[in-house]
């Protein structure tokens, strides 16, 4: 559930630093704010599940539930195998592998596509930083999949009984997923204050593109005519990279890691230049 950001105390807003417009502006903006934007990601954590009666449980409940639906349909009943030995719990883990940077990839993008029209007020805030906005909604989901990633780390421990050495590499590929992430969430948050119709258009989008990742089958079903989709795909490459880095004690495949890395920077830049270029609009059309 989605709520909408508070209206951040003026005194929070003051004490970000004085001077020429461009130091508010810019890559430097979001360093410069870094401190607002910690307390609007806590504030949106916290009011995600304000109300509910289970709370800060839901991160650990939703993925939970969909490893168990996913387990039984793909597992059981499809006979789907992931994994070296495929067993179920190999399959569940190297499941969860695959849903939790999927799970904050695609939570923060959908979130992005309302995130600008639900803070009108903040919008028409002359002094307000905006484009921390889809930052906000990629730091909150990047928040739920760790509490959600120490499920994961029990279930490695419980059924292989250590953490890989490689594990030290998940930063890097974290970065990329980052990248990608808040690039994509600049250029939806951005255009979906011009066009109302993009929150439904990338609901389907998301899902046809879970689909051509490999997070609920292995990389090696796809034929060879469509083995190609692993390169053009940077979600595939960091899927297939965290559970090189968690379950099979290998590095991130370099290749593919220098390919996706460098799509998810220029998707990284080319988003936040569409967004500085288009929000000084924002307040006419809202």
């Amino acid at each position: 559930m989605s709520s909408t950001l508070q209206d951040p105390p003026d005194s929070t807003l003051q004490a970000q630093p004085s001077g020429p417009p461009a130091e508010t502006k810019g890559f430097r903006s979001l360093w410069v704010n870094r401190r607002l934007l910690a307390l609007m990601v806590k504030r949106d954590c916290v009011g995600k599940y304000k109300g509910s009666l289970l709370g800060m449980l839901w991160p650990l409940i939703n993925p939970l539930g969909h490893l168990i639906l996913y387990t039984f349909l793909f597992s059981l009943v499809l006979k789907v195998k992931l994994g070296g030995n495929g067993s179920m719990s190999n399959f569940a883990l190297y499941l969860m592998a695959g849903l939790l940077p999927w799970g904050a990839f695609s939570e923060a993008i959908a979130r992005s596509t309302t995130i600008i029209l639900e803070n009108p007020n903040l919008v028409k805030r002359v002094v307000f930083p905006l484009q921390i906005l889809p930052p906000i909604a990629v730091t909150s989901a990047l928040v739920t999949e760790m509490m959600a990633f120490v499920i994961l780390l029990a279930g490695i421990l419980l059924f292989q009984h250590y953490l890989p050495l490689s594990i030290i590499y998940l930063p890097l590929v974290i970065l990329s997923q980052i990248l990608l992430t808040a690039g994509l969430a600049w250029f939806v948050a951005s255009l979906s204050v011009y066009i109302r119709d993009i929150g439904h258009v990338m609901a389907l989008f998301l899902s046809a593109w879970m689909y051509a990742t490999p997070i609920v089958y292995p990389a090696s079903a796809l034929p060879k005519k469509l083995e190609f989709m692993l390169w053009i795909n940077p979600m595939a490459g960091i899927v297939l990279d965290y559970r090189r880095v968690l379950l099979e004690g290998l590095p991130p495949d370099w290749p593919h890691y220098a390919s996706y890395t460098a799509v998810a920077a220029v998707v990284f830049l080319l988003g936040f230049k569409f967004f500085q270029g288009t929000q000084k609009s924002f307040a006419d059309v809202m």
